[in-house]
């Protein structure tokens, strides 16, 4: 880790601003373009801009030649902050092609396309159980000479069983339940010394899940890889903001002679990374600006609702639906469910029947209310008025044309702002 120290002598009380390191590292990538066409040039830190709330800004600047690819490299725990706020510019008539980083699935979900599901810190006994039906070497302890050192069989599962130890205590035993070539066995877990699969896929897929554990323990950092594609040579910009340590002030006060005091102020900048600032702009903010964390880097999976198919649908009782039929009026279905009976009168109908007759009607003047609406806006578009308002919202609302902005960055409000005369 290095650190820096800006000294600021004063002759009145001043505040000092603390700066912000960038945590990636650009680095060549070791393949070849598979064309000869991509050039890997190295984008180095041209700009820093630090904030006393924990975060700083970061532009990379330089120059590339045709198509273009740049890697660098993140710390895991910048990642989110990376997907969230970087901004990629390609100047002089190139564009961004892509932006390509290494993604990783859930452990959890990861561990639980195995064959042995490890999620959950599973028991000896619990590992066993799930691997039934497979063909397994089992080594025991020579606990007596009638039982034998070594089995050979398909495991059927593994069952608890209680078992009296002295008069009046008893204790829980797991027991292994084997298919042996001369029948079934049980053996103790406690007498189990070591446990083979003999299927090779069972065997790579105990190894791959405990591969995949020790991946999830990886702090290493994740390569992240900018394409930029065009034809010449132009300059490309890259900002982004990051965690860092804040920055801190020390200040020196001393009492001359003629009694005037003098000030002098040291803004200490840490540089967490293994890469050193070369002609860095610097700027130095105190104040806390809002900011916050997202999760954008772990992949997210929304559950779907399962759609089954229906079984016996001839089988079951066909269910009515329609208007309600009265004595003289047209066909439906009366409120006692008899298709084309007559409705009761409405002295004689339940609670429940008058509901019904109530929705039916609000629904009916609805559907008319909809359709009369329907019938005199598709009138009115086919109207003079109606052709002009359309041709009106067309010359008004012009999609094609890009949005401008509407804010421009003009002061720091309520921060103070503290810009290093030379650069770093």
């Amino acid at each position: 880790m290095r650190r820096l120290l800006y000294a600021a002598p004063l002759l009145v009380a001043a505040a000092v601003a603390g700066f912000l390191i960038l945590k990636p590292s650009a680095s060549v990538a070791e393949a070849d373009p598979p064309n000869g066409k991509v050039s890997m040039p190295r984008l180095p830190i041209a700009q820093v801009i630090l904030f006393s709330s924990g975060v700083g800004y970061f532009q990379r600047e330089g120059h590339v030649e045709g198509n273009a690819r740049i890697d660098l490299t993140f710390p895991i725990s910048d990642i989110n902050d990376l997907l969230k706020s970087m901004v990629l510019q390609d100047l002089d008539g190139g564009h961004v092609s892509a932006v390509s980083y290494d993604s990783h699935d859930p452990i959890d979900r990861t561990l639980q396309s195995f064959a042995i599901n490890l999620t959950a810190n599973p028991t000896y006994g619990q590992i066993l159980n799930q691997a039934r039906g497979e063909r397994v070497e089992v080594v025991l302890q020579q606990s007596n000479t009638a039982q034998p050192g070594t089995l050979t069989g398909t495991i059927l599962g593994v069952e608890k069983q209680r078992q009296q130890v002295g008069k009046d205590a008893a204790v829980e035993v797991e027991l292994l339940n084997l298919w042996c070539a001369e029948g079934l066995r049980s053996v103790k877990l406690a007498d189990v010394l070591r446990v083979r699969f003999l299927n090779p896929t069972m065997d790579s897929e105990m190894k791959q899940a405990l591969e995949v554990l020790a991946l999830s323990h990886d702090t290493q950092k994740k390569a992240v890889s900018l394409h930029f594609t065009g034809e010449g040579r132009r300059q490309v910009k890259v900002g982004y903001v990051v965690e860092n340590p804040i920055w801190k002030t020390s200040y020196r006060l001393v009492l001359g002679k003629d009694g005037k005091p003098f000030l002098q102020g040291w803004a200490i900048v840490e540089n967490p990374t293994d890469e050193d600032w070369r002609d860095v702009r610097m700027a130095l903010i105190s104040g806390r600006p809002i900011s916050f964390q997202m999760d954008l880097y772990q992949p997210l999976y929304v559950p779907r609702p399962v759609v089954e198919p229906e079984l016996f649908a001839s089988l079951r009782p066909p269910t009515y639906s329609g208007g309600f039929g009265f004595a003289g009026g047209g066909q439906g279905v009366a409120v006692g469910g008899r298709p084309g009976a007559a409705a009761p009168p409405a002295d004689r109908m339940t609670d429940q029947q008058q509901a019904q007759l109530r929705s039916h009607s609000e629904q009916k003047a609805a559907n008319k209310e909809g359709d009369n609406l329907a019938k005199g806006l598709k009138e009115s578009l086919r109207s003079r008025d109606g052709t002009e308002l359309l041709k009106k919202m067309s010359e008004d609302i012009h999609l094609g044309r890009g949005v401008q902005s509407a804010a421009t960055a003009a002061a720091l409000g309520d921060f103070f702002q503290y810009v290093i005369d030379h650069p770093v």
